[in-house]
């Protein structure tokens, strides 16, 4: 019984190791709901869009995107909730894994204020 413990401690030492020292740079798209719309990024097609809700008064979202790593272009833009479709930016031109931090920040017509809503790390 001893030997097995031990057996399955080292098993479960050896896997665990395994999983951390395995997990490779790899990109996600993502779709991240910051409270006045939506920011999300497509892997597929190196693309990060803004999306600010319509209706309800005027409301915008702001993107301040830059490389952690240096290996891709910075950009800062808007999306209001009056152009209908969101606003993107290609990161086509960064390098594979680019490690990129994207600060948002929102505002709504009828709340009055600005709302900083934190940064999101990913990789393109």
């Amino acid at each position: 019984m001893k030997k097995l413990i031990q057996t399955a401690v080292v098993g479960i030492g050896v896997a665990a190791a395994s999983m951390v020292l395995a997990q490779p740079a790899s990109a996600a798209s993502f779709s991240w709901n910051v409270g006045d719309g939506i920011v999300s990024y497509d892997d597929g097609a190196d693309r990060i869009c803004a999306d600010a809700y319509t209706g309800e008064g005027s409301r915008w979202v702001e993107v301040v995107l830059v490389p952690v790593n240096g290996g891709g272009p910075s950009h800062t833009w808007r999306d209001y909730s009056t152009s209908g479709d969101p606003t993107c930016r290609s990161l086509a031109t960064a390098y594979e894994d680019t490690y990129y931090r994207a600060t948002v920040k929102t505002y709504w017509g009828e709340r009055g204020t600005t709302v900083n809503r934190g940064s999101k790390y990913f990789y393109s």
